[in-house]
């Protein structure tokens, strides 16, 4: 089981928010079996996703995909991870919307009603709602 299927069966109800430089990036709210994570500083997502890239070895920022199979295959490692992780949420019938700025941007697990977006992700666990928010996070990089 993994810790965030864990962490969605045991939490009731709740509202946590984290602020970065007096800032805040993240607020997230949970009840029955609903977590809701709002994004809002997409800097923050930002670097999160630039320490990723940079976390791997030998590999530099300017390069492209098709110029590193390491960045490949850790994506395709990710991407499996998420996939996995989406599929034991439906399961277990939990629900995770990630949203900026109030927009639902992706819905994962239960409520995930995956349409043509289910090509794209291999899975009817993960809907995503706003693809244009989606890019403006810089999510596709990955």
């Amino acid at each position: 089981m993994q810790i965030i299927t864990m962490i969605g069966q045991v939490i009731e109800s709740g509202k946590v928010t984290l602020s970065t430089k007096n800032k805040e990036s993240i607020e997230i709210i949970a009840v029955n079996k609903k977590i809701d994570v709002n994004l809002k500083d997409k800097d923050l997502i930002k670097d999160l996703i630039l320490s990723v890239r940079k976390g791997s070895k030998n590999i530099c920022s300017t390069e492209t995909v098709k110029e590193s199979p390491k960045m490949v295959k850790a994506a395709k490692s990710m991407r499996e991870t998420l996939i996995d992780t989406a599929n034991e949420l439906k399961q277990a019938g939990i629900t995770i919307t990630l949203s900026y700025k109030a927009d639902v941007v992706a819905t994962v697990g239960a409520q995930a009603i995956a349409g043509i977006s289910r090509l794209v992700t291999g899975t009817k666990a993960i809907e995503i709602n706003s693809l244009p928010k989606l890019v403006e996070l810089g999510i596709y990089e990955l």
